[in-house]
């Protein structure tokens, strides 16, 4: 059993979904859990949910990671309420924003680009000072899929999940010597209500992908990053792992 008791961890876009799952994980665990998301009623809500569940502290904010006013001010807040970050998870992200380059609004990208990518650095420049001066640091990005292989009609998507992936490895590179790990978990389709908004035809399309020919369960993506941010995990730096049953493989 992993055990993160006495660790701190904040897990952004985690009033449900994967992030939320993930909170319970870690809170299951035993760590100390700080629900970050722009909805800030069903962060209370998951933070109330998990305390009670897990017997844990659980701490919740409003939080709109694009903005860096807004992130230094609850990471702020956090440290001193319950302490400083040991594991931080950027799971926040948005996925509707759908359109080939041509058709692209330079507006919808420029969104995009600062909530699922520039929203991970500033948290992580947020946590990654303390972390170093305390010699122990667990960074899992949530990237995707699609920014390893890219995605049709995902242009500003598939940009910032894999510009996720060069943001995590040199976090790894930089802060290695600081016992601080850096690594992405890259998910297929994951069944949760973002998911369920994908039309039919096309949500089957990508399940069928898989050679499972499945959907993840939030829970499986939530077991990854808990490993990620233990300290059984401590030789696994830099790393994008798939958690997709394979669909990045060549398949009939």
């Amino acid at each position: 059993m992993i055990d993160h008791s006495g660790r701190v961890a904040a897990v952004t876009g985690s009033a449900r979904g994967i992030g939320k799952s993930i909170a319970r994980t870690l809170a299951a665990s035993g760590a100390n859990v700080a629900i970050l998301d722009v909805n800030g009623d069903g962060a209370q809500a998951c933070a109330r949910e998990l305390k009670e569940e897990c017997s844990v502290i659980t701490w919740a904010a409003s939080l709109d990671i694009s903005s860096k006013e807004q992130v230094v001010d609850v990471f702020e807040r956090l440290t001193a309420e319950i302490g400083a970050v040991d594991i931080l998870v950027n799971n926040a992200g948005i996925t509707t924003n759908v359109n080939v380059i041509t058709e692209m609004p330079m507006d919808a990208w420029d969104r995009e680009i600062s909530i699922n990518l520039s929203g991970a650095f500033y948290c992580a420049k947020q946590v990654l000072p303390s972390m170093a001066e305390r010699q122990w640091g667990r960074i899992v990005n949530i990237s995707s899929l699609a920014g390893a292989i890219g995605g049709f009609g995902q242009c500003s998507y598939a940009a910032a999940k894999a510009g996720l992936l060069g943001l995590t490895k040199t976090i790894a590179l930089e802060h290695a010597r600081n016992n601080i790990t850096a690594n992405a978990v890259l998910p297929g389709l994951v069944n949760t209500e973002a998911a369920a908004a994908v039309p039919e035809k096309l949500r089957e399309r990508i399940t069928n992908t898989a050679p499972i020919r499945r959907m993840a369960e939030p829970e499986e993506i939530a077991n990854t990053v808990s490993f990620l941010a233990s300290a059984e995990a401590s030789y696994i730096n830099g790393a994008p792992i798939f958690v997709t049953a394979g669909a990045e493989l060549f398949t009939f």
